[in-house]
């Protein structure tokens, strides 16, 4: 199954924390990987930001769902990490999990500028700063899901 059809699957069963947990990693370490290869002709910054948004994306989605938010409710959030971020602290995200990396990189994950050029100035986070903070993330993710 890919990302694309995860939020078709609702009531079958095939969706579930666990496949968001799952997919999440899959960015996570694939961003890890591209940020560990040496750039040969181009700079891999943006595809590292983009996969590192959307692991972020769904690990929070993975978590809220654990908490009871359903698929549609999470459809509807789309790929806001500011609002994920937001619902994700009101269900009981523990405070000591940081965030700031994340919500820096949310108005560039959300209007997709990492996946088509702007003509306009963005900043963005530290590259390894939002890793570890994704790290971080995906541990107390894993700990709930697992029931730690």
């Amino acid at each position: 199954m890919t990302y694309a059809n995860i939020f078709e699957a609702e009531g079958d069963g095939s969706q579930d924390d666990g496949t968001l947990y799952s997919l999440s990693d899959e960015f996570l370490e694939a961003a890890v990987v591209l940020q560990n290869t040496p750039p040969i002709r181009v700079n891999y910054s943006s595809a590292s930001y983009y996969l590192l948004g959307h692991s972020a994306e769904l690990m929070l989605k993975a978590y809220l769902y654990k908490h009871g938010v359903t698929i549609p409710e999470l459809k509807e959030m789309g790929h806001d990490l500011e609002k994920l971020a937001t619902v994700s602290t009101e269900n009981g995200l523990p405070e000591t999990v940081s965030l700031n990396q994340i919500l820096q990189l949310a108005e560039n994950y959300r209007d997709k500028s990492l996946e088509y050029r702007k003509r306009k100035k963005k900043t963005f986070p530290n590259l390894e700063l939002l890793t570890e903070e994704i790290k971080a993330l995906q541990t107390v993710v894993f700990g709930k899901i697992c029931g730690f």
